[in-house]
């Protein structure tokens, strides 16, 4: 019988797969009590949070109503100018 829980390589991928569809629910659990007992684990969650958070950004560079301004606006204009001079 396989262990009942996940490896952390398979917590990326669950917690990964978990922002595109609804997994089932004993997954969701067993990711939970994972999160809770791996600090790393839990930190890759909260990073790839930010990063999805970040990627909803659009042109006009306002930050989305949930983000603090972390960078200034000055900050934020030079890199929007070398991504886009990057081929």
């Amino acid at each position: 019988m396989k262990h009942w829980m996940f490896s952390c390589s398979e917590i990326s991928q669950k917690v990964s797969q978990s922002m595109d569809a609804r997994l089932p629910f004993h997954h969701r659990m067993a990711i939970q009590m994972h999160l809770l007992m791996c600090r790393y684990c839990a930190r890759f969650r909260r990073q790839l949070n930010q990063l999805r958070k970040m990627s909803r950004y659009d042109d006009s560079g306002i930050l989305p109503p949930e983000l603090p301004g972390q960078l200034s606006k000055d900050a934020r204009e030079r890199i929007k100018v070398s991504l886009r001079s990057q081929p």
